[in-house]
C-alpha cells in the first residue's frame, strides 16, 4: 500500500531482516513512518513478509519490525510495507524522522 501522506526521508541505513527464504542485509535509500526502500542483494519475492531490523544512526539498537510485507521490487531493490512494529519502535522511528527533517531546508522558500 502506498503511503503519498507519509514524510519520507533520504537515509543509508543498514538493514537486517529475515523471512521463510532465508536472511539479508540491504541499505535503506528512503523511509517513512510506513516503510522504506531498500538496495540489497537479497532474493525477496513480492508480497513477501519479512521480519528487519533498522539500524538508525545515533542509536544503540535498533529498530525492529516484526512484520513487513514487499511490495515492490526492481533488481536489487525492493520497498516494504510495516505491518507490525511496537509503540517504542514507532517512537524512535518518527523522532529520527522529525528530527531530519527539521535539518534539511524547505524547498518551497524563496
Amino acid at each position: 500500500m502506498d503511503h503519498p501522506r507519509e514524510r519520507r526521508v533520504v537515509i543509508k541505513a543498514p538493514v537486517s531482516f529475515e523471512g521463510k527464504s532465508g536472511t539479508g542485509k540491504g541499505t535503506t535509500f528512503n523511509l517513512s513512518l510506513g516503510g522504506c526502500a531498500l538496495e540489497g542483494g537479497a532474493d525477496v519475492k513480492m508480497d513477501a513478509t519479512i521480519k528487519m531490523n533498522l539500524h538508525i544512526p545515533n542509536e544503540k539498537k535498533p529498530v525492529r519490525v516484526g512484520r513487513a510485507k514487499v511490495i515492490w521490487t526492481a533488481g536489487d531493490d525492493f520497498g516494504v510495507e510495516f505491518l507490525n512494529m511496537d509503540q517504542t519502535g514507532k517512537a524512535r522511528l518518527q523522532h529520527y524522522i522529525e528530527g531530519v527533517q527539521k535539518k534539511v531546508p524547505s524547498k518551497n522558500k524563496s
